[in-house]
């Protein structure tokens, strides 16, 4: 229902803007939902529907989408410190890939 009732603010977003990015949806789309709604109650009605581990996954998902985004708009504001961060991690990243390797594989019989 939650799906059906996004894709409907979508396409009115598109014929009311006359653009076919629904950006501001996707920023402001969980107040229209709020506006269409008789209730709050009714809201929250529906999204009890939705199971606690596919909240978190789409959650998760949804991180992973706007990673890209949020990182364009930190290098827009600040490209030194976005830079130095990105070089931090990617040392960090490197350090633990050299003493993971050099870690001598498990024997059987380990524990």
């Amino acid at each position: 229902m939650l799906e059906s009732l996004f894709g409907q603010l979508r396409c009115h977003q598109r014929r009311v803007s006359g653009r076919k990015s629904t950006r501001e949806l996707r920023d402001f789309g969980q107040y229209q939902v709020l506006f269409l709604a008789e209730s709050e109650e009714e809201v929250l009605a529906q999204i009890r529907q939705v199971s606690l581990e596919e909240y978190r996954e789409n959650r998760r998902r949804l991180e992973e989408a706007e990673a890209p985004r949020r990182l364009l708009h930190r290098l827009h504001r600040d490209p030194l410190r976005t830079m130095r961060d990105l070089v931090e991690q990617h040392a960090a990243r490197r350090a633990a890939l050299t003493s993971t390797a050099d870690e001598p594989p498990p024997q059987p019989g380990d524990t």
